[in-house]
């Protein structure tokens, strides 16, 4: 009988070990993301200020400067290295032409972290380039999604629109786009496309 009273409390003595290390490991997961929350509204609030930045730029060289700061967020914004080590390797992979193997790499991605607007902005990219482009319509739609600001996607919007004859769309898109970054190179399309409108009004 003894014998098993000592084996009842040693047993209750490593439950209370358990239950008070269970009790720290749920603190620490608490904790964690307290800091991951935090951390990721810190992100969010520097990506608002670049785009302040960019919106109140007073020369070309200034909106430079913040539109390259907002396209490395974009490009590092995964939930992991891993993720981001990816996003690199994807546009290696787009800079050398290889679209196949970039598209795959960034559908894979897109379905890892549904919520980053890159990778989907990118599958656009590469739609488009192999003239896909109602599915780089698609794809633009959901980044927009994501991020309406997304300056890369609405010119992407703006050269298909061109391209499909959309001229309406084109220059609406374009007055949406300036609003955002005064300085984006496509503004210069803004006569061309004026000029194309008239032509097909006709």
């Amino acid at each position: 009988m003894t014998y098993f009273l000592d084996i009842f409390f040693i047993m209750c003595r490593y439950m209370k070990k358990l239950c008070y290390l269970f009790s720290k490991f749920k603190f620490l997961n608490i904790f964690i993301f307290i800091i991951f929350f935090i951390n990721s509204n810190v992100l969010a609030s520097d990506l608002d200020k670049f785009f302040v930045g960019l919106k109140n730029a007073q020369n070309h060289v200034i909106a430079k400067q913040y539109e390259n700061k907002i396209w490395q967020f974009w490009i590092t914004n995964g939930s992991s290295h891993t993720s981001n080590i990816q996003m690199q390797k994807g546009i290696v992979l787009l800079g050398n032409g290889k679209l196949n193997e970039a598209l795959q790499l960034f559908v894979n991605l897109s379905k890892k972290e549904p919520l980053w607007s890159e990778p989907i902005n990118k599958i656009a990219t590469i739609k488009f380039l192999k003239g896909d482009l109602l599915g780089s319509i698609k794809d633009i739609e959901l980044t927009l999604a994501l991020e309406p600001r997304h300056f890369g996607a609405i010119s992407g919007l703006i050269q298909i629109n061109v391209a499909l004859k959309r001229y309406d769309n084109a220059l609406k898109n374009l007055d949406k786009v300036v609003i955002i970054h005064p300085f984006i190179g496509i503004k210069s399309l803004r006569p061309t496309i004026v000029k194309l409108l008239k032509k097909s009004s006709v």
